[in-house]
């Protein structure tokens, strides 16, 4: 009788076990299959471009394969140190900027962390600590850290299981690691970018980005049947005034034609310094006269600056139909400008020049124009 009532007990026990080592195998199968998907989900993070490319992967992450039914992206400020909901996932819907205030709780667990970005929470809807007033089931929050930087917070709850789980809790935390250094690396890129897109004096798009950008524009306009204007600007006696001012008067002035030329441009037109003091806007998607007007704004507004420059201005397709021959035509109405008196502009098509007091102006066949010499083989 002993003897069976042993074996009874040793037989329920060894089912137990093994129930716990079939839960348990069941249980790492789930998290190999979780860590395989999170590693697609990581690979995906990674090859973003954009901070709100990177941030939108993240909340897709945090929801499938993670299991967490709503993920919120808390932006948190670098002046003030405050935190705002930005973007989030609800129920599988698509990632969205959140169009209502997210309600936090004094005192909660997510003020915890945005003061100490080196903590997390993790805890339960009922939990005097819960962040939302309507957080869901349980839920886990964590800083977005890189260096002394914290780019802001990531925010998960309403899980498929009822109670928290410690590995999904560190799943989010590595995934908003991965994210953190997405996001400084997407910087980087845009820095980078900016640099090799930008003139560093001016802050306006340089030679080579204009070029690229002149290309795209041209081919646009073809497409759909529109027109462009080349406005070539030159600062007229340029080397007169760093002789006089020295080259920190001439780079203030340069500074101040950029700023010109930006303020009195509409949004969809292209602002670039070419070389030197040689500046370009190009006016988009613009017929004749309206081109006339925006050229007689720009000239205008930089004699009420003080600023004497020559504009020298081509129509695409009036004038020229490619980017050299453009170029071409808006150098020789620049050079003809300047042999008329200069601190005014010219049309390659039919020449008309400004002059500061407003009382001159003629009109000159195209062929002029063509004739004139390259403005690069002449001096300034």
């Amino acid at each position: 009788m002993y003897e069976r009532e042993a074996t009874r007990r040793a037989a329920l026990v060894l089912t137990g076990r093994l129930a716990e080592l079939e839960r348990e195998c069941a249980d790492a199968r789930d998290q190999a299959r979780l860590l395989e998907a999170l590693q697609i989900a990581f690979t995906t993070l990674a090859l973003k471009r954009t901070h709100e490319d990177v941030i939108a992967a993240m909340l897709r992450a945090a929801h499938t394969p993670l299991g967490f039914s709503r993920a919120i992206y808390f932006a948190v400020g670098a002046a003030d140190g405050n935190a705002q909901a930005r973007f989030q996932i609800d129920e599988g819907a698509a990632v969205e900027p959140c169009a209502e205030i997210v309600e936090l709780r004094r005192g909660s667990a997510f003020m915890r962390v945005l003061n100490d970005p080196g903590a997390d929470g993790v805890g339960r809807a009922g939990d005097l600590s819960a962040p939302l007033v309507d957080t869901r089931k349980w839920y886990v929050l964590t800083a977005l850290v890189r260096g002394q930087r914290v780019h802001g917070i990531l925010y998960a709850d309403g899980h498929s299981s009822a109670a928290p789980r410690e590995f999904e809790a560190a799943l989010v935390r590595a995934l908003a690691t991965i994210a953190a250094v997405v996001l400084d690396n997407v910087t980087l890129l845009t820095q980078t970018q900016e640099l090799a897109t930008r003139d560093p004096l001016t802050g306006l798009f340089n030679r080579r980005a204009f070029g690229e950008r002149l290309r795209d524009e041209i081919e646009t306009a073809r497409r759909h049947g529109r027109s462009l204007a080349y406005v070539l600007i030159d600062v007229d006696d340029f080397k007169a005034i760093n002789d006089t001012r020295g080259h920190a008067g001439g780079d203030a002035l340069l500074c101040e034609l950029a700023r010109a030329l930006q303020a009195n441009s509409r949004p969809q037109d292209v602002v670039a310094r070419y070389a030197g003091d040689e500046f370009i806007v190009l006016l988009v998607d613009v017929e004749s006269v309206l081109a006339r007007t925006l050229v007689e704004r720009l000239s205008h507004a930089m004699r009420d600056r003080g600023l004497r420059c020559s504009l020298g201005v081509a129509l695409l397709p009036d004038d020229a139909t490619d980017a050299d021959d453009l170029m071409a035509a808006a150098d020789r109405a620049l050079y003809a400008t300047k042999e008329r008196g200069k601190n005014g502009f010219g049309f390659a098509g039919s020449f008309r020049q400004e002059t500061g007091s407003g009382a001159l102006g003629w009109e000159e066949s195209t062929a002029i124009f063509h004739a004139a010499p390259s403005l690069r083989q002449t001096t300034r």
